[in-house]
């Protein structure tokens, strides 16, 4: 990974965080013939991470994360899941059909997050996300079968010791000589106190034509009851061209009040994904961020990322 900040840049060896290196097992087996249990175990484990890694700390050491460690039953009644994984809306703003999400999606963050603005700014991170819900944590999740093209989620749970709500609609269909696949979701974490609440509502839609032409939309909204915490928005734009092997696709994304009031973040860039082989891709990217603040004048920080990923 490249970074320049207008007064410095600097070389990187990173993970990338878009999908950082982690190992898994899983396994399931039927009870009878209307019921299956499972189970999935998951741990991170990422050195210099594309999202944390700055000018200051080029290298940091890699921690081992618990992501899931879940089991579920499943039948004609749906899926039960128990443990920790993912909330019922997790993912519901990363819906991407354009074959790029390796390289560049709506977690403009994950790459770069830890630069800092030049002439004294704050790091990317802190001034935009996709407010992806509540992630991954202790809960209970039940998802229900198919409606029809329509799949339905909820979860309770506990994320830093406060209680967690979601709910989830995913639609997939074929449609219009191509590829639908949605998600609308709405969570709340109950922090209490003089916290309040903090809710989260969003969306993502991605449309594949068959020709390979694709778009991409999402929109999130997290409101937060702590006195004086602003509204924080979202808003996030893809079009894309995949043909065989080849992929490719310009984003964009804006972000509101996100790390002061007021403040309004950008990012664009494009990206570009080869698959070598099933278990192999090829990638590369660049982009740059921007935002603007009342008082100030940040420089703008251009980020520029290659590598392979290989999965088994």
């Amino acid at each position: 990974m490249f970074a320049d900040d207008g007064s410095q840049s600097k070389g990187f060896f990173v993970d990338n965080d878009n999908s950082g290196t982690r190992f898994r097992m899983k396994g399931k087996k039927e009870v009878n013939a209307n019921l299956e249990g499972g189970f999935l175990i998951e741990l991170g484990y990422g050195s210099n991470p594309s999202s944390a890694v700055n000018f200051d700390n080029r290298s940091i050491s890699a921690d081992l994360a618990e992501r899931h460690m879940d089991l579920y039953l499943a039948g004609s009644f749906g899926k039960a899941s128990l443990g920790q994984g993912n909330g019922a809306a997790n993912g519901g703003m990363e819906e991407d059909l354009s074959g790029t999400g390796l390289v560049s999606y709506s977690g403009m963050s994950d790459v770069g997050g830890g630069i800092a603005f030049g002439n004294g700014g704050p790091a990317i991170g802190s001034t935009i996300g996709n407010l992806d819900f509540e992630s991954r944590y202790d809960r209970l999740r039940y998802d229900t079968p198919a409606l029809g093209p329509v799949k339905l989620a909820v979860s309770i749970g506990t994320k830093s010791g406060n209680d967690v709500y979601e709910l989830a609609a995913r639609p997939s269909m074929k449609m219009g000589g191509g590829e639908l696949a949605a998600a609308l979701g709405y969570s709340v974490e109950k922090k209490g106190g003089v916290a309040g609440d903090e809710q989260t509502t969003g969306f993502s839609v991605s449309y594949l034509m068959n020709s390979g032409l694709n778009a991409t939309l999402a929109y999130a909204n997290r409101g937060d009851d702590t006195p004086g915490a602003e509204d924080s928005k979202f808003t996030y734009f893809k079009l894309g061209y995949k043909t065989g092997v080849h992929a490719v696709s310009f984003d964009y994304g804006l972000g509101n009040d996100f790390d002061q009031k007021d403040d309004d973040s950008s990012a664009y860039g494009i990206s570009y994904v080869y698959t070598a082989a099933k278990w192999m891709e090829l990638f590369a990217g660049a982009k740059v961020h921007t935002l603007d603040r009342s008082g100030a004048d940040f420089d703008d920080v251009t980020i520029a990322m290659a590598g392979t990923r290989i999965k088994f």
